[in-house]
């Protein structure tokens, strides 16, 4: 039998579920983990840099699945499935998620799913981070642009929404803003254009005024570790480093990508900052999506 690491029972909260009553309120997972990974070197070196850090990783695990917002358990095994086997040293891993309650006449469901190093994962090659906002009727704004942005591109994971002060419009209503990753083929011109037709979509009037109200502002924040330099949309967007709302919500659900021009962390960029930051709020309402 291969060397394996077994994590039972990793409990974590999240938003999940097809019905409206489910994305009401939290839910408590029960998550199994099963590393497959060579442990002949720490068993002879006593040293921890020899394994799996089980600890980094399962903390890693929780963010993940409590920054989510999937429907279906099945997402979620498998997202992560994916997020286990970004540590070298895991060459295979298995995942149990748990949901009770799930049936009316069980006491739990499960989706176990296992996953190789190497193996295609069946999902669109390029992780992308957007940036979203809007501050007429946010609230329905917001809920509409999550649903329009599941619908193209599937399994979405949100972070938690934040309300801030509009900058450069005296006197403008407060944004709410968020950060959402989604998978894609999409090139980012043509990410670009299917973002600008929504927001247009959802009554988005593009005045001369930079700063004046919107309906919906989208940004593509991060696009894998692209860099583009100049032109109308540089990547990384520059708001990732100099604009809170934005950098605050995506260290939420990205604290551990590296920035491919400063080389840091998101998170590392996010702990540069007063842990409360003036003019952004965590909004209470985690039934927007």
């Amino acid at each position: 039998m291969p060397d394996r690491i077994v994590v039972e029972g990793l409990r974590a909260d999240t938003v999940i579920g097809l019905h409206e009553w489910e994305r009401m309120v939290r839910q408590e997972l029960r998550i199994d983990l099963v590393l497959h990974c060579d442990l002949r070197e720490a068993g002879a070196g006593d040293v921890v840099a020899r394994t799996v850090d089980y600890k980094a990783l399962t903390e890693r695990v929780r963010e993940r699945v409590e920054s989510s917002r999937y429907h279906l358990i099945e997402t979620l095994a498998c997202d992560i499935a994916e997020c286990c086997l970004t540590y070298d040293r895991v060459s295979r891993v298995e995942v149990r998620v748990n949901k009770s309650g799930a049936l009316r006449f069980a006491d739990n469901v499960a989706v176990a799913v296992a996953r190789a190093r190497g193996e295609p994962s069946g999902r669109p090659p390029h992780r992308v981070y957007l940036g979203v906002g809007s501050n007429i009727e946010p609230a329905t704004n917001v809920r509409a642009a999550l649903t329009a942005l599941h619908d193209e591109f599937g399994a979405l994971r949100v972070s938690p929404i934040y309300r801030t002060v509009a900058i450069g419009c005296e006197g403008a209503p407060d944004f709410l803003n968020l950060a959402v990753e989604i998978r894609t083929d999409r090139t980012p011109d043509e990410l670009r254009d299917w973002l600008r037709s929504l927001e247009t979509r959802q009554g988005r009037v593009r005045t001369g005024a930079r700063n004046a109200p919107r309906t919906l502002d989208i940004d593509v924040l991060l696009y894998d570790d692209l860099v583009l330099a100049g032109g109308d949309h540089p990547l990384p967007d520059p708001l990732v480093e100099s604009a809170p709302f934005v950098l605050v919500p995506l260290a939420d659900i990205a604290a551990p990508v590296v920035h491919p021009v400063r080389g840091v962390t998101v998170g590392e960029l996010r702990a540069a900052l007063p842990q409360h930051v003036e003019g952004v709020a965590p909004w209470s309402d985690e039934t927007l999506f």
